[in-house]
């Protein structure tokens, strides 16, 4: 019997929970420019959305989310920085490096130093829809304005 009441009290408060405080979740579908800016392993900055886009050697292009996961940190890339040869492709110079744990990634997203945890990589689409223009790339942002 108390069990039953324990699991009755928990289902109504979670159901309450949902009702009154819902996980918002936005999307925004944001144009990063033409596919001819991006070159392999160039790294292209889109500091007002914290985005980071990289060229791979296949022909796609990464997205790196310079939000760091559990934190309001905003990573900063530092692209002559010789740490990153370490896990960059043809060991490459330049770092993502977080200014409040001095954690260090890849220019890929990979951690490198003061982390286990990689960066988020949001999906990059080709432009397909009648209002965007031919041949951009567009990615999309989840909950940009966290």
């Amino acid at each position: 019997m108390t069990v039953v009441l324990l699991f009755t009290v928990a289902s109504l408060f979670a159901v309450y929970w949902g009702v009154y405080y819902p996980q918002r979740i936005e999307v925004v579908m944001f144009d990063a420019g033409p596919i001819s800016r991006f070159g392999i392993h160039k790294v292209v900055a889109f500091p007002e959305q914290h985005l980071y886009l990289v060229g791979m050697p296949d022909g796609r292009i990464r997205a790196v989310d310079g939000r760091v996961q559990g934190s309001d940190c905003k990573v900063a890339w530092l692209p002559d920085d010789p740490r990153g040869s370490t896990r960059n492709p043809q060991g490459l110079p330049g770092v993502l490096r977080d200014p409040c744990s001095g954690a260090l990634w890849s220019f890929e997203g990979n951690a490198i130093s003061g982390t286990n945890q990689p960066l988020r990589t949001p999906a990059v689409l080709p432009s397909t829809g009648p209002d965007q223009p031919p041949d951009h790339v567009i990615v999309e942002l989840v909950n940009p304005s966290r």
